[in-house]
């Protein structure tokens, strides 16, 4: 059975995600109430992006594939960005007063880096497809000549 995925509304949602972890971050916020959340919303994003960016690998015909590859590689960016600050920051939740976390974020930097990587091939692999004629030379006049 296939299945209908919006890949535009669920990027969004994952962007709205990271963007409330870094509220957390700004916010002096009490870590003994949100480490664990914040561990679980970050490992729920890493499979998240992981599993759109399958579906996107996977799907060909999707019209706006291309655009969708763009957004997720921003969601990717602002995700180690928010990784970063997690591991180097200086609030009541990070690397430095967590042991912990930092290993959990330095496991999660690698997987977007990955990712990434992963994203930037597909994105140039969609330009170079979209380089190539649909219709070749002598199919066009073979149309024509009809």
């Amino acid at each position: 059975m296939n299945k209908h995925v919006n890949f535009e509304d669920n990027i969004f949602v994952l962007n709205m995600r990271i963007r409330m972890i870094q509220d957390l971050l700004i916010l002096d916020t009490d870590a003994d109430l949100f480490l664990t959340k914040t561990l679980d919303d970050l490992d729920f994003i890493n499979s998240s992006l992981a599993s759109l960016l399958s579906g996107l690998k996977d799907n060909f015909r999707l019209i706006e594939r291309d655009e969708q590859f763009s957004n997720l590689a921003e969601t990717e960016r602002q995700f180690c960005e928010v990784l970063n600050e997690l591991d180097h920051g200086e609030g009541n939740i990070s690397g430095l007063q967590y042991p912990e976390l930092r290993e959990r974020v330095g496991f999660l930097l690698g997987r977007s880096q990955e990712r990434q990587r992963s994203i930037a091939d597909m994105i140039a692999e969609v330009k170079q497809l979209s380089l190539e004629p649909v219709v070749g030379y002598e199919e066009l006049q073979e149309l024509l000549s009809r």
